[in-house]
């Protein structure tokens, strides 16, 4: 006889879901100031053109810094965004778990601008004098990643912001540009008339991976430069950002703006490009 359907409960149905935060390891705790030289001269450099065209001016514009505000800049890296939102009129305190980074953005010789070592982790720890009054808002930009636990910087930040206080925070889009589980394909066979595509081979499950910097250069025979980098699927970044007080108020997916170089591909390349988006930019509120 055939077997008898069964129809699976709604619990059945649901995926599994991991939600504990892997287990910290020693790398977690190195920071950036083993490639702090490489960074601060990319950044720098005029090179990173995400940054200049995407991430500063995005971050900003959601961020509405106003002449007069406090705005505490978690893992500051060498000031770049710190130098734009003092350009609004703004205070500007950066921390940063890089002693290196914290020199160069010192060096930069912000008006309103302060700098100080730090764990993200620990921002109860920050100096006093830079922490005894509430902040109008924080930003942590292309860090959580890296980062783990998130739920220290997030539950940090939110108890040294003002009750409406503002949080925003820029990321690798966790669903489209996860480091090893998503790439680019193609679908046809003359170029002319190829389709790209960004394949996702896994999304749900939690997981860190060593990611190479500088992967151009390694090509021309330097020396890589690693970080890790851990994913997350979004609504792990939800569910902390509620947990800490932080109520999502908006969002935005920003994608590249690089264009490629004339070829058969070029037009479907770009076209892609713009469509799938590169970065997610998140903007929360204390409650």
């Amino acid at each position: 006889k055939p077997a008898k359907a069964v129809t699976p409960t709604p619990q059945e149905t649901r995926p599994v879901i991991h939600r504990d935060t892997p287990r910290r390891r020693p790398e977690d705790d190195a920071g950036w100031d083993e490639v702090s030289d490489w960074y601060g001269e990319y950044q720098t450099s005029g090179r990173s053109d995400h940054f200049a065209e995407v991430i500063v001016p995005g971050t900003v514009g959601l961020l509405e810094p106003r002449p007069g505000e406090r705005i505490l800049d978690i893992a500051c890296g060498e000031g770049r965004l710190a130098d734009a939102i003092t350009n609004r009129g703004a205070a500007v305190t950066g921390i940063d778990a890089s002693p290196t980074l914290i020199d160069l953005a010192t060096k930069r010789k912000l008006n309103g601008g302060r700098f100080a070592v730090g764990d993200a982790r620990k921002l109860d720890e920050m100096p006093e004098d830079l922490r005894a009054e509430p902040f109008d808002a924080a930003t942590c930009v292309m860090a959580l990643m890296n980062i783990n636990p998130i739920s220290d910087v997030l539950e940090g930040a939110s108890k040294l912001l003002r009750p409406g206080g503002r949080f925003v925070a820029v990321l690798l889009h966790p669903a489209f540009r996860s480091p090893a589980r998503s790439s680019w394909g193609w679908e046809g066979e003359r170029a002319s008339r190829q389709k790209q595509y960004r394949r996702v081979d896994a999304y749900l499950s939690a997981a860190a991976e060593p990611i190479i910097m500088n992967p151009g250069e390694v090509a021309s025979g330097k020396k890589p430069v690693q970080t890790l980098t851990h994913h997350r699927p979004l609504e792990h970044y939800v569910k902390a950002f509620g947990a800490a007080g932080l109520m999502i108020d908006d969002l935005e997916e920003w994608p590249s703006r690089r264009r490629s170089e004339p070829g058969p591909r070029a037009d479907e390349e770009n076209r892609a490009r713009r469509e799938i988006p590169m970065f997610l930019c998140v903007r929360a509120v204390k409650a």
